[in-house]
């Protein structure tokens, strides 16, 4: 007790003297501008004792002067309201800071336990990961960083690089910034081949003009989302007279399907991509089209021109067993039918059979040209739809990164000299990649480098297995993770992935029988960052865990900031247009009007009800 009396009689006289020559400055400042001559004070505190008081005695008396003392006294009460109101701005201020963002990430970029600025030099920088761009890129003679690398960001006034060995996740919530901020940099900053996914175009308006400056770009975009006035037109048929090719692509169909995504009718799925893969194989050696196809994947009964096209030309063996297959137990066939009537159920659409049926003239889409130079495949396909034609996508994913891989075992190294990026944006959203666990876990070995962007862990989880999602998970060695997640049980394991810090607690303690206090510090270990923290954190701000190092707080821009950035804005310019004008069109071409006219009395007719 004595100890805080002593304390706050130090502070009243500490103000005392402040406020004595603050009022007496005011009042001898005021006097000499109405006397021009300053009063002479009696004391340090004649200003204050005037002030409270009204006396003017404080102050000898000037010859021929009176001490202006209503002046004296207004100008004190406008410097008591000044000092109070810069009080209160202050304060509100301070606490306006103390719970802003700002406050928040200075507070982060304090605590012992993030990365340093010298390991991000010796492990994550540009240098860093150009040491090994003689092994990764032994094509280019002065690479740079990027095409070593993949930029997430900045740290400690340091661009953070991570190599294209490394399989990446970027986990963030629905308008956390991540297209913004990471993927179109990452898209725009690759130099080689590169397949990205979206269930939007904005991704393509932003890049695919910087894209075709490299190379060919490719959309392919069944649904129509992209607005682009040529898309990729690819048939599932071609190649598909080599069985293996024809087993493989059955399967990726399916398994982008909603069959293939259900956990409990994995064997259905698996016959059913036996089936349509011997349905594909029978359709290419026998040199028939989609319809045909679809024709036979609606109903077993109308298989049979397919059984005696694979007992003829086929590989040996398949049309027996797809014989024996449609003549079996009728509730066998209809489960297996089941998942291959949803496989080939978009054929049914005019605009979806289009995108599936090359026409003549047509460039045709060859997966090893397109490895052999920087260009850019996009595939498209909205959430809505994305069950119905999300095993076509699949596909064709799948069939260039099984060329991919055969093409690395073939090379030096068995690595890839053109890496491939697969920048796979909301691919949860738009079907179930079968391969996508293997790749995470050994594509960056063989130079298919992988770059998957999630809403949320429990969302790979519905597109995959749970051990499937764990896989995925944990094959990312560089896990780049944005704020404003909600699921507890995943912040909590984020919690202990970032590890914990050394805290220091001083406790102060008073005793009521013996005068002053004792004073103890504790030391313990807290998590480097809390679950509410990392949920805080402000769309600007990431995490990057990487590998065995420390975690790493990113400060993260957008494209717009970067160097290039005026050429990525005319490029996006450009495509915007060129989208307009494909989507009004496809407007007026839906129109009633436009529907009803079809000949010139008829466009007469519509144009006299619409002005009636």
């Amino acid at each position: 007790m004595n100890g805080l009396l002593g304390k706050g009689i130090a502070v009243l006289i500490a103000a005392a003297v402040i406020l004595a020559l603050a009022f007496g400055f005011i009042a001898e400042t005021v006097t000499q501008l109405a006397c021009g001559s300053r009063p002479t004070p009696d004391s340090l505190f004649a200003g204050l004792w005037l002030a409270v008081t009204g006396d003017p005695t404080a102050y000898a008396a000037l010859d021929g002067c009176e001490l202006p003392l209503a002046w004296i006294r207004v100008a004190d009460i406008a410097a008591v309201l000044l000092i109070a109101a810069l009080a209160i701005w202050i304060l509100v201020a301070v606490r306006r800071y103390r719970e802003s963002d700002r406050a928040f990430i200075t507070d982060l970029r304090m605590r012992p336990g993030f990365a340093t600025s010298s390991e991000i030099r010796d492990h994550l920088s540009a240098k860093a990961v150009l040491r090994r761009a003689g092994q990764l890129r032994p094509d280019l003679k002065k690479p740079t960083a990027t095409d070593v690398g993949w930029r997430v960001g900045r740290s400690r006034g340091q661009d953070v690089y991570v190599s294209i060995e490394d399989s990446v996740a970027l986990e963030g919530p629905p308008r956390s910034g991540k297209g913004y901020r990471v993927l179109i940099s990452a898209i725009v900053d690759w130099s080689g081949p590169l397949i990205t996914t979206s269930t939007t175009n904005d991704n393509l308006t932003a890049t695919m003009r910087i894209r075709q400056t490299r190379g060919d770009v490719h959309v392919f975009d069944p649904q129509g989302l992209s607005g682009i006035r040529h898309p990729l037109r690819v048939s599932p048929i071609a190649g598909c007279e080599d069985p293996l090719v024809a087993m493989q692509r059955g399967t990726a169909i399916i398994t982008g399907t909603a069959l293939g995504a259900s956990a409990t009718n994995g064997e259905w799925a698996q016959a059913s991509g036996v089936v349509l893969g011997r349905l594909l194989h029978a359709a290419a050696v026998g040199g028939k089209s989609i319809a045909e196809l679809y024709d036979w994947g609606t109903s077993p009964a109308q298989t049979r021109d397919a059984v005696d096209i694979l007992k003829a030309d086929g590989t040996p063996g398949w049309g027996d067993s797809l014989d024996a297959t449609i003549s079996g137990d009728e509730k066998l066939v209809s489960s297996i039918w089941f998942g291959v009537q949803g496989a080939v159920a978009p054929l049914a659409v005019p605009q979806i059979r289009d995108a599936l049926l090359p026409q003549p003239g047509d460039p045709v889409f060859d997966p090893r040209e397109f490895l052999d130079s920087a260009n850019t495949l996009y595939l498209l396909g909205s959430s809505s739809g994305a069950s119905a034609m999300g095993g076509w996508l699949s596909a064709l994913l799948d069939d260039i990164v099984e060329v991919a891989r055969t093409t690395a075992l073939a090379s030096p190294g068995s690595r890839l000299a053109h890496p491939l990026g697969l920048i796979l944006d909301e691919i949860a959203n738009m079907f179930r990649w079968g391969n996508l666990p293997r790749i995470m876990a050994d594509g960056g070995g063989r130079g298919i480098c992988t770059f998957i962007v999630l809403q949320a862990l429990s969302q790979a989880e519905t597109s995959w297995s749970r051990a499937e999602a764990d896989t995925i998970w944990a094959a990312a060695t560089a896990k780049v993770l944005l704020g404003g997640a909600s699921h507890v049980n995943h912040l909590r394991d984020i919690e202990s992935l970032l590890g914990t810090r050394e805290t220091q607690r001083t406790q102060r303690s008073w005793s009521t029988r013996d005068a002053g206090h004792s004073t103890s510090e504790h030391h313990e270990r807290r998590p480097l960052m809390s679950v509410d923290e990392i949920r805080r954190l402000p769309p600007t701000v990431g995490l990057l865990a990487y590998r065995n190092r420390r975690s790493v707080l990113l400060d993260l821009a957008g494209w717009d900031e970067r160097r290039d950035a005026s050429s990525i804005q005319s490029g996006k310019r450009q495509t915007e247009q060129e989208q307009r004008g494909v989507f009004d069109t496809a407007a007026r071409a839906a129109s009633p009007t436009a529907a009803l006219a079809s000949s010139p009395q008829e466009a007469d007719s519509a144009q006299a009800v619409s002005e009636e």
